[in-house]
């Protein structure tokens, strides 16, 4: 069918839409070009129709000449945020929309783009409405042809590659409500932190509650339709799923919706991949990438068709997922063989520490808790501390001294958070291994948080799998200072004290180091020893292994009572008096 070059609606064909849909109910999307030739045409359900990419002008200051002509079964007419984003998204000349009651048209309106102030195909301006037969609409030819003019003025700037998010979760069941939200809302808040960590704008957040998972749509076919709707309004590029997903969803969703679809273990492993600065972080980060990839092989879609860029493709392994299963296992072999060479040389600064007897104290907690800025308050370090999750993922030790002037290392470790990925906790498991052999914890707790009760129990859980839940534990509540009322937070810890600090101000940070004093195994011995001025280089050995507390000078030698480690007493055994045996 062809449509006269000069009308802007062929009256025809208008008519013949309308009685097809009428007899369908469905949407009818016919692109015609500026010759008046049908190019393309489109069929969809009662309520939407996809709008496919359509060949025009390649200069993308300009309008590809064709419009589009097509139907809404509901009767009505005005065009929806779908059809302007469309129209502006696809540089069409027009988007026209004909309201079908009973295979009858009820009203016609037409978007037309117009150009912003710096020139661009940005904006739009609706007319009508229009009657079947409403000669005005002709009119419209002259506004187009006016836009499309190319201005001497026009700078075209291209596309932004930043990504644009729309959050998607599923909750199957209620849930105890915290600050008058669900767990999966929740939840989502945090997906939503995450994705802004990694570089993407969230558009918006949608959450599904049904009884179960749907496995070929994880929310269901229908509401995944809805999705696609809410992506092209939002001019969303990307779509963040809250939970796990299968290769097989992902692909099914990404071959409705047409964007890119990634999860929240993708998101995290993104996270890791952005962050990781050493060698062994890197190492730890391509393993878990692999690891979480290989099982989904089978399903990927768009992800294994093409090298790209943004979340989910970042990372020392990203060139790696177009090579075969076995490719990637031969991949994940070496990789593992090369964290044993690592663990094996951490192993030995372990058993360095022991021999010296330094005791050991691990900062554990829920990610952006405040243990990178605690470890700076105790340790007078500038470890880099910021406020975003997973600021810290290289394990980092420094030393501090206690109260008794006894020395310490303090280590600070990565962030721990609900739905930590499994594979993530296999690769960091010899970095997550320092709580394992530490001496003691520090379970560092943002107390300003309305979830701290919740985070507590998610940390301890984690502690629990890696077999630390019975170390002794100094329960810090950070964040105090920012506590709305100074209220106490309802939380026991059953393996040690707890203390309200603020790691920023220093509030209560003199009395968690006493309490750190207390807690740990004493290795010193406190010892009176007779010292000739001959042997003075006992003197010296105590400085080294220990602490002088008195000193008396006699006529023949110095009488000494010192704290010294348990462990270096042996070469001055002799010079230990009686009446203070070892």
């Amino acid at each position: 069918m062809q449509g006269g070059k000069d009308e802007f609606l062929p009256a025809g064909l208008a008519v013949k839409m309308a009685e097809l849909t009428g007899k369908i109910n469905r949407e009818i999307a016919v692109y015609i070009n500026r010759k008046g030739n049908i190019i393309n045409v489109s069929v969809g359900d009662s309520s939407t129709v996809s709008l496919p990419e359509v060949e025009g002008r390649k200069d993308l200051a300009r309008l590809v000449g064709v419009r589009c002509i097509h139907t809404h079964p509901n009767g009505e007419g005005m065009v929806s945020l779908v059809d302007l984003n469309s129209l502006v998204k696809m540089r069409l000349d027009a988007m026209v929309a004909v309201g079908v009651k009973d295979g009858r048209i009820t009203e016609i309106y037409a978007a037309l783009p117009v150009r912003d102030e710096n020139g661009n195909l940005g904006k739009t301006t609706v007319y009508g409405p229009f009657g079947k037969d409403d000669k005005r609409m002709n009119r419209l030819w002259d506004i187009i042809l006016e836009t499309d003019k190319l201005k001497s003025t026009v700078v075209h700037l291209n596309e932004s590659d930043e990504e644009r998010a729309v959050l998607v979760g599923l909750e199957t069941s209620s849930k105890v409500i915290v600050g008058g939200k669900s767990e999966g809302e929740r939840s989502l808040d945090e997906l939503e932190e995450l994705a802004r960590t990694a570089g993407a704008v969230v558009l918006e957040k949608i959450i599904q509650r049904r009884p179960a998972k749907d496995p070929a749509f994880f929310i269901g076919r229908g509401k995944v339709e809805e999705l696609s709707l809410i992506c092209q309004a939002l001019d969303a590029n990307l779509i963040i799923f809250d939970d796990e997903l299968s290769g097989v969803q992902m692909r099914n969703i990404e071959e409705m919706t047409g964007v890119k679809v990634v999860d929240r273990t993708t998101l995290i492993l993104d996270i890791f991949a952005k962050r990781a600065r050493s060698r062994e972080g890197k190492l730890q980060v391509e393993l878990a990438q692999l690891k979480y990839r290989v099982s989904r092989l089978v399903g990927l879609g768009t992800q294994l068709s093409r090298l790209g860029g943004g979340i989910g493709t970042r990372g020392p392994g990203e060139k790696k997922l177009e090579v075969d299963r076995r490719h990637i296992k031969r991949r994940i072999s070496f990789l593992e063989a090369q964290l044993k060479d690592v663990e094996k040389r951490r192993n030995s600064f372990r058993e360095s520490r022991t021999r010296n007897a330094i005791p050991t104290i691990a900062l554990v907690g829920y990610t952006n808790a405040g243990k990178s800025t605690l470890m700076n308050r105790l340790c007078e370090s500038n470890v880099l501390a910021e406020d975003k999750l997973f600021a810290t993922l290289d394990p980092t030790t420094r030393s501090f001294r206690l109260s008794d002037g006894r020395e310490a290392l303090l280590i600070d470790t990565v962030g721990f958070i609900r739905k930590l990925p499994h594979e993530l906790v296999e690769a960091f498991k010899s970095t997550l291994e320092e709580a394992v052999y530490a001496d003691m914890l520090i379970h560092v707790v943002d107390a300003s948080n309305e979830e701290a009760e919740e985070q507590v129990k998610v940390v301890n859980d984690i502690l629990e799998s890696l077999g630390a839940a019975n170390k002794p534990v100094i329960m810090a509540l950070n964040k105090m200072d920012m506590v709305k009322g100074g209220l106490r937070l309802a939380i026991s810890n059953p393996n040690g004290r707890i203390f309200e600090i603020s790691a920023v101000t220093g509030q209560g940070i003199d009395a968690m180091l006493e309490g750190i004093r207390e807690m740990l195994p004493e290795d010193e011995k406190e010892v009176r020893l007779f010292i000739p001025y001959s042997d003075g280089w006992v003197i010296s050995y105590i400085y080294q292994n220990g602490r002088i507390l008195e000193q008396v000078h006699g006529e023949s030698g110095t009488e000494v009572k010192a704290l010294i480690k348990k462990h270096r007493l042996k070469p001055v055994r002799a010079y230990i008096c009686g009446k203070y045996p070892v």
